[in-house]
């Protein structure tokens, strides 16, 4: 469960003023908005990145900026993040990219075990025998699949995907969001997709919140959404071609 409540964050061209917003455990939930409207700024305050001014960030009833940094690091144990640059690091190979997080917090976890770990991941995603490639060996989309393996590899709680289809060709976009799908069929993980593309997640999206300029527009079930009467809410129900 993520609860926002009240939350505001100033900076001089941008920020979050009062955003309130609730997303179920197991759920599918979208935050969309155009560019600019304060998507990733929200995002890195839910992920115990930036401290908000005022307001309250409850993850699974903690209350992530009311408690010590050790508390707020176990909570980040819970997530798995999908970046919107993917922040693989090219000096690694896959095997290296994927199992870093799970090395970092057990280091002592044997090598043939964490190998096998990673192949299990990275075939999740759909990936074979790129273990010991490259980062610039591979194509965008495979890069991506990479960083959703990486995403997975501590068996998170909460799946945050950042822009997940940007910069992709419609045919590589599409298989991105049918994996998002079939990961949260299988695992069922309370999933938070960041978009200002809404195409292809609405079909199996629980709940949408909206934001613009920094405010929460909208924030409920799917169906709710589909008879929200504003402008902007119309502009991504037509994108998604439900009007």
């Amino acid at each position: 469960m993520v609860k926002l409540t009240g939350v505001s964050k100033k900076f001089k061209d941008a920020g979050l003023y009062d955003i309130n917003a609730f997303f179920p455990e197991k759920s599918v939930c979208t935050i969309i908005g155009r560019s600019g409207a304060g998507k990733s700024l929200l995002l890195r305050t839910i992920l115990g990145l930036i401290r908000p001014d005022s307001g309250s960030v409850l993850i699974g009833g903690t209350d992530i900026y009311k408690v010590k940094y050790k508390q707020l690091k176990e909570v980040r144990s819970k997530f798995g993040v999908l970046f919107q640059n993917n922040a693989l690091l090219d000096s690694m190979n896959v095997f290296e990219n994927v199992s870093l997080p799970v090395v970092y917090r057990n280091p002592e976890m044997r090598y043939n075990d964490v190998r096998n770990l990673v192949k299990e991941k990275l075939k999740m995603a759909y990936l074979d025998d790129v273990t010991d490639k490259y980062i610039n060996q591979l194509s965008g989309g495979m890069q991506k699949r990479v960083a959703i393996a990486r995403a997975l590899i501590t068996d998170p709680e909460i799946l945050f995907y950042d822009e997940p289809i940007t910069g992709l060709d419609p045919l590589t976009a599409d298989g991105i969001i049918d994996l998002i799908k079939n990961l949260y069929l299988t695992l069922k993980k309370t999933t938070i997709i960041i978009t200002h593309d809404i195409r292809g997640f609405i079909d199996f999206t629980d709940y949408i919140m909206l934001i613009d300029s920094g405010e929460t527009l909208f924030c409920g079930t799917k169906e709710d959404f589909m008879s929200f009467d504003h402008k902007i809410a119309k502009a991504y129900i037509k994108m998604a071609g439900r009007l």
